[in-house]
């Protein structure tokens, strides 16, 4: 994937996507709320799949690394933000629920969470 400028990750995020657009094609599933549930860089992957599709009903993310430098290789990412970055972006668009971190890593997102005044269950951080 390298040598396409993609990297497997990269690749993984537009395979998330993918399955998101197939299930709401079926018209059982056209009208149904998403809930994406991830652990570890699966999580990470997950994130950035929710910025782009739209029905996603909540995020609930588990382990999820604090920043790329120890997470998934999505090419370029980094010149421009982090993941607390874009956890504070997916927030805008559907509750989140990230477990099993450390608080402390994720400050910037519960700062943006504080000053625009979100209901508590629009972003929840928990050890």
């Amino acid at each position: 994937f390298y040598l396409l400028g993609q990297s497997l990750e990269g690749m993984q995020v537009w395979d998330i996507r993918r399955a998101i657009q197939a299930l709401k094609s079926q018209s059982d599933f056209s009208d149904a709320q998403l809930t994406l549930n991830a652990s570890g860089d699966a999580a990470v992957l997950c994130l950035y799949a929710s910025l782009f599709e739209t029905g996603i009903a909540a995020l609930e993310l588990e382990g999820m690394p604090a920043s790329h430098q120890s997470g998934p290789a999505l090419l370029n990412v980094l010149r421009y933000l982090d993941l607390p970055q874009t956890l504070a972006m997916a927030a805008t668009r559907s509750p989140v629920i990230v477990s099993k971190v450390k608080p402390e890593d994720w400050k910037y997102p519960a700062e943006v969470s504080n000053k625009l005044d979100w209901d508590q269950s629009r972003l929840q951080i928990k050890k």
